[in-house]
């Protein structure tokens, strides 16, 4: 069965929209059915551009995985110590780098499964290895992902995340969903669980700096508490947790702040729908959704856009 272009909401594309809407439309419509071959050439360019991924992500998502089968092992009765757990994460590191720099066919023939950085892709200085600066570079996202599960493991702060029992466990990296305004509402705690007195926690895991958007994120997951756990989302523990800067900031939220991000979302929902259209039945208008201007400040970020050669920015 044909899968439906169905309108939904997260955070992740929230952000995108407010910060470049024709790079929201590359990601949710051009690139629509760019995985079928013999598809539109078009919508599979797009698709292409939208799987790469830069460093600094690829070097958040091997934290994030090694942390997932961490969790896995303590689920199964095992203890992986930090030794294990960096060997994991800097070996999935490293074959992506390796993948990026020699595959570059292959992934654009079946790019599931394999990486291709946007770094190779636009043959960006920093991953030159002639000049010495692709180790350099490489070298800032490794100590950051190894410094990361140190902290995991060692520090106090996470000590009731690590021994509690997996009976106890709510989330685990999982995909999740709920409705608010009559839209399908994507979240993924990355780990929640409930304690002896019934309260519920709630941790992310953060690779980089602290952003205004990382508390927004995480007000949502108290309302995702409220749907899914049925508990009072102004009483859930949220915790942000800078792994490789070993710093946590816990946040909980008031009614007040509650109906405010909840007028955010309607807000933003009501924008995007704006503007959908069913992908599946065509490519619509893209000047819809404009580009930020050239000559913006908000230009900067094209530099680290995957499709900056859709827009001529390359």
């Amino acid at each position: 069965m044909a899968l439906a272009h169905e309108f939904a909401w997260s955070v992740s594309r929230h952000g995108n929209f407010a910060e470049c809407r024709r790079r929201f439309y590359f990601d949710y419509y051009q690139s629509w059915l760019g995985w079928e071959a013999g598809g539109d050439p078009d919508r599979r360019r797009a698709y292409l551009l939208k799987k790469m991924t830069r460093m600094p992500m690829h070097a958040g998502d091997c934290l994030h995985r090694a942390l997932e089968r961490w969790f896995q092992a303590r689920a199964a009765g095992e203890d992986q110590d930090l030794e294990e757990l960096q060997g994991f994460g800097l070996s999935e590191l490293r074959l992506a780098w390796r993948q990026s720099r020699d595959e570059s066919e292959a992934w654009a023939r079946r790019p599931k499964g394999r990486v291709r950085l946007a770094e190779h892709h636009y043959q960006e200085k920093v991953v030159e290895e002639a000049s010495g600066q692709a180790a350099e570079y490489g070298g800032r996202y490794r100590d950051r992902l190894l410094e990361g599960l140190r902290f995991f493991i060692e520090a106090p702060e996470l000590e009731l995340v690590r021994t509690c029992p997996p009976s106890d466990w709510l989330a685990c990296e999982e995909m999740g969903t709920i409705e608010l305004f009559g839209t399908k509402i994507y979240a993924v705690p990355d780990f929640a669980f409930r304690d002896p007195e019934g309260g519920v926690h709630i941790y992310d895991w953060k690779s980089g700096a602290a952003r205004e958007a990382d508390r927004f994120q995480l007000a949502l997951y108290a309302l995702y508490a409220e749907q899914v756990w049925e508990v009072d989302p102004t009483e859930v523990n949220c915790v942000d947790v800078y792994l490789p800067r070993a710093e946590l900031v816990s946040q909980r939220f008031s009614a007040e702040e509650l109906e405010a991000v909840l007028g955010e979302i309607h807000g933003s929902i009501s924008a995007m729908r704006a503007l959908h259209f069913d992908a599946s039945l065509g490519l619509g208008e893209p000047s819809q959704f404009a580009p930020i201007p050239a000559d913006a400040p908000e230009a900067r970020a094209c530099s680290r856009c995957n499709y900056r050669e859709l827009c001529d920015r390359s």
